[in-house]
C-alpha cells in the first residue's frame, strides 16, 4: 500500500485498523510490472469467467467503467479483443480527460434506460455526495438482466455507514473516512443494504468461488470480497447468470498475478 495511507492514518488517527478494511492487501497491493492493485486483480478473476459467458456469436454487449483504472482497463481491452466479441467499451469520469466521456455518476442523463450490459464501479461511492442517487442513475442504465461490478472501501468492525459530505477538512476526513476527498466510510451492513435499497440484486464472491490457490498466485487476501449487482428481470437470461459457477477459475491470467512475490 502507498505510504501515503499508512503516514495519513497515523498523523491524524484513522479509528479503524490498518488491516481492517475488506478487500485490500497491505503487503501486494500493487504490482510492480502493471501497477494493478489488488482489487483489480480480484476483478480481473471474474472479468475472465464473464467474457468466457458472452462467447463469440452472441449479440453485442456494451460496457461501462466508471473511473478507470490503467492497468484493469488495458486488461478489459485485450480481454475483449482475445475473445473476439462484439463489444463497446466506454470509459467514463467526471474530471479526467483520457476518457471517452465526462459524466457525473448521479446524473447521466446523456444514457439512456437500459443503456449497458455491465458496469464496472470501483471506490467512486464514497467520493461522490448523493451515493443513493448515483446507485440509482447505475441501476437505470442498466439493462434488465445486466450486471456490475460495485466495490466500495469497507471497514469490517464499523457498525454503520460514517457520512458527512459537509465535512471539508482534509484531516478530519482521513480521521473518519480513510480518505481526504472521502465524504462516508461504508460499514458492510450498510453497504448491502443501501445496494438493496436501490434495486439490485447483489451477489457475494470470495475465496470458497474463485479458490485459495487463483487468491494467493493473484496476490489477493483471502478475506477480500467481489460485491457483482444484477438487474434481473423475468424474461432475460439473469436466472442463467446466478447459478454459474466460478471453481474452474484457477488460472492466475490476470493482471499482476505475480504481485507480492
Amino acid at each position: 500500500m502507498p505510504l501515503k495511507y499508512t503516514e495519513n492514518f497515523n498523523q491524524h488517527g484513522f479509528i479503524y485498523r490498518f488491516d481492517g478494511g475488506e478487500t485490500c492487501n497491505k503487503s501486494a497491493y500493487e504490482c510492480p510490472v502493471c501497477r494493478a492493485s489488488d482489487r483489480d486483480r480480484l476483478y480481473a478473476l471474474y472479468l475472465m469467467n464473464y467474457f468466457d459467458r458472452m462467447a463469440p456469436g452472441r449479440r453485442a454487449i456494451r460496457i461501462l467503467d466508471i473511473a478507470p483504472s490503467d492497468a484493469l482497463s488495458d486488461f478489459i481491452r485485450k480481454q475483449i479483443k482475445k475473445n473476439r466479441l462484439l463489444c463497446e467499451y466506454r470509459t467514463v469520469d467526471l474530471v479526467r480527460e483520457d476518457v471517452d466521456d465526462r459524466v457525473d455518476i448521479m446524473n447521466m442523463a446523456g444514457y439512456p434506460d437500459a443503456s449497458f450490459d455491465f458496469f464496472l464501479c470501483s471506490h467512486v461511492l464514497e467520493h461522490v455526495p448523493d451515493d443513493k442517487k448515483a446507485m440509482r442513475e447505475l441501476l437505470r442504465v442498466m439493462r434488465p438482466g445486466g450486471e456490475g461490478i460495485l466495490m466500495v472501501p469497507i471497514a469490517l468492525t464499523a457498525d454503520r455507514i460514517d457520512e458527512d459530505p459537509s465535512v471539508v477538512d482534509p484531516g478530519e476526513r482521513w480521521r473518519r473516512f480513510g480518505q481526504d476527498d472521502h465524504v462516508r466510510l461504508y460499514s458492510k451492513h450498510g453497504f448491502i443494504e443501501r445496494v438493496k435499497e436501490a434495486g439490485f440484486s447483489l451477489r457475494e464472491f470470495g475465496v470458497r468461488d474463485f479458490g485459495k490457490k487463483s487468491f494467493q498466485s493473484s496476490g489477493i487476501e483471502l478475506k477480500s470480497i467481489l460485491y457483482v449487482v444484477n438487474k434481473n428481470h423475468p424474461t432475460s437470461d439473469a436466472s442463467a447468470l446466478n447459478s454459474y459457477s466460478l471453481s474452474t477459475m484457477t488460472k492466475p491470467a490476470t493482471p499482476g498475478s505475480k504481485a507480492g512475490k
